[in-house]
């Protein structure tokens, strides 16, 4: 993969004032997408802004002002700075975030959609941060052209619309099994591999194969980290006096609960949940409002349409 650009502003006109805003994608993309989001922070009296990405599906994010100052650090490593645009490949662990004052942009990338824009499979990218492996080599120039010209926050889902449709290949033979194993991973009834085979009515292998090329990785992690979110989320709605009883009844006990939490965020759900990030609280309790859950990995699944956006042009 060639070298990320240099980053660099782009020279947009969205105001300043900080804020948190989230839009749904059009109807025809929503079996891709799970959503848009603009983040808008100020230089907080010279203290980085802190949150977190918990577990995921992938995601595209883009700096568009302030990205030189933007770092990560994943559960286990060090701090870096990403690209200015940026891949999210599918998350196992928690990323840790910190930024000085700019915008993020982001668009949440559903399975069906990973094959169509991008030409090396999800289990490639499974916990990596970095340029986009679009299949389309004008992408990063057609993003720069988009996100470069945002005049007010409702540009934001706009141009993400017009960027995914015109860089969307057709969809190949594998789609619909895709769309069937994304569905049977956000029921909370299934909760092993051969319930997942027998519901989506795929081979062993079918799976496993599909998992490894839009999900990232092997179907028993994937269910695992459905359970797992579903779970955490739950108790961070009830309280922690409720953790007992109100955690994934997959769960054998309480024990197995908190080992899953250091395998997915590096502690315990406790001191991840007294954490202060009054960022991903306000993204959370957002996201749960505007997009139906308050985290990817257990968002439904939208049918597929009987046409379904492929490039049109890239004017």
């Amino acid at each position: 993969m060639p070298a990320a650009p240099a980053i660099r502003d782009f020279p947009c006109a969205l105001a300043t004032e900080p804020r948190l805003v989230m839009w749904p994608p059009q109807d025809d993309l929503a079996p891709f997408v799970s959503g848009y989001h603009l983040y808008v922070v100020d230089n907080n009296d010279g203290e980085p802004q802190r949150g977190a990405f918990e577990p995921a599906l992938a995601s595209l994010r883009i700096a568009v002002t302030g990205g030189a100052k933007w770092q990560l650090r994943k559960a286990r490593g060090d701090w870096f700075t990403p690209p200015q645009v940026s891949l999210f490949g599918p998350t196992s662990e928690v990323v840790w975030s910190q930024s000085g004052a700019g915008f993020l942009v982001g668009a949440g990338i559903r399975p069906r959609c990973w094959p169509r824009l991008f030409s090396a499979p999800a289990g490639h990218w499974a916990d990596r941060i970095s340029q986009p492996p679009f299949a389309r080599a004008e992408a990063l120039q057609l993003i720069e052209t988009h996100f470069s010209t945002l005049q007010s926050d409702d540009d934001v889902p706009r141009a993400f619309d017009a960027v995914i449709r015109a860089l969307l290949h057709p969809p190949g033979a594998d789609d619909t099994a895709i769309g069937r194993i994304e569905a049977a991973l956000v029921d909370p009834a299934i909760t092993s591999v051969e319930e997942l085979t027998r519901v989506t009515g795929l081979s062993l292998r079918q799976l496993q194969r599909l998992a490894r090329r839009a999900f990232g990785f092997r179907p028993k992690v994937l269910l695992r980290r459905a359970r797992f979110l579903r779970s955490l989320h739950a108790l961070r709605a009830a309280g922690r006096r409720e953790g007992a009883t109100i955690i994934d009844p997959s769960y054998t006990d309480y024990s197995h609960f908190i080992r899953d939490s250091h395998f997915f965020l590096g502690m315990s759900p406790q001191a991840f949940l007294e954490r202060d990030m009054p960022l991903l609280k306000r993204s959370l309790e957002l996201r749960a409002k505007v997009l139906g859950t308050p985290a990817q990995v257990l968002d439904p699944v939208p049918p597929a349409r009987s046409t379904s956006p492929g490039r049109t042009d890239l004017a």
